[in-house]
């Protein structure tokens, strides 16, 4: 089979356009001559965002002791190199959609993706990683690729859901079959183009398979790991009617103490509606 991945690679067009105001935050973080002012000025240019980051900022998620009531004091608490990352993942539940070719409820399937996030990064925290927010995008973006070969390959996309509804298998193996390649290495293509970091880029490509990471072994297997534990729980919807298969090796890649599970799936239950509500909810009150 001649894969048709390397025309959308080579097309990167194809891949649906992020909104204005969330690439003149994105182009404003990477330009030197910004200032924290600026960036600042963008976010509270749009009512509804300013609400999601003040909301992101107040919630569990931070868990910050005092109430945040102004932008930049939300973007210190965010800080600005995870900026850009929200500013674009809050975006992405209303740019990727439920769609008859990939028919999973926007809102489940986002839960999912959300609670893997929060799973990922609370993993992270409990092992004392340095940079815990990485955790959250990879586990939130693992599994866009889903809605996005529903997106290029709409007759193909149908199949695939077809097949994992009728048949024990799993949309990562369903996608390769009919495509020479999986929703993880599209999801991973599209961040590429839509300028994410290439950390947050690997853990996506490779959270089905840790091992074939030659770098950041250990992030990709907490990803893994939160995978199927969000999967286990049954928490949201994924477009998988089963679990997905676990690789032993990343129990030993994550150096994760695994007496902590319990407290983990505690925490994660507690933070996920607040986060959800942020990242989904049509409107969030000013405060």
């Amino acid at each position: 089979m001649i894969s048709l991945l390397n025309p959308v690679l080579e097309d990167a067009d194809k891949f649906p356009p992020l909104p204005a105001l969330v690439l003149a935050i994105e182009d404003a973080v990477d330009s030197p001559e910004s200032s924290f002012e600026d960036i600042a000025r963008i976010v509270e240019s749009d009512a509804d965002l300013a609400s999601r980051f003040l909301a992101l900022a107040n919630s569990c998620f931070y868990n910050y002791p005092i109430t945040i009531a102004s932008i930049p004091d939300a973007l210190s608490v965010i800080g600005l190199r995870n900026t850009r990352n929200v500013s674009l993942s809050l975006s992405l539940p209303r740019v990727l959609k439920q769609t008859p070719e990939f028919p999973v409820p926007t809102d489940q399937f986002w839960r999912h993706n959300i609670a893997v996030g929060l799973c990922a990064r609370l993993i992270a925290l409990e092992s004392r990683d340095a940079n815990t927010e990485r955790h959250f995008f990879a586990g939130f973006l693992h599994k866009i690729g889903r809605p996005l070969i529903a997106n290029l390959f709409p007759e193909e996309a149908k199949d695939i859901y077809r097949r994992t509804q009728k048949k024990e298998i799993h949309y990562q193996q369903a996608a390769h079959s009919a495509l020479g390649f999986d929703d993880a290495e599209v999801g991973a293509a599209a961040l590429q183009h839509w300028r994410f970091p290439e950390n947050i880029v690997t853990l996506v490509r490779h959270h089905n398979k840790p091992v074939l990471a030659r770098n950041h072994l250990r992030g990709v297997s907490l990803v893994h790991i939160a995978n199927f534990i969000v999967s286990a729980l049954d928490l949201g919807e994924s477009g998988d009617r089963f679990v997905p298969e676990f690789s032993e090796a990343a129990w030993g890649y994550s150096n994760f103490d695994e007496s902590k599970l319990s407290t983990i799936v505690a925490e994660l239950l507690r933070q996920l509606d607040s986060v959800c509500h942020v990242f989904l909810s049509p409107k969030i009150e000013s405060r």
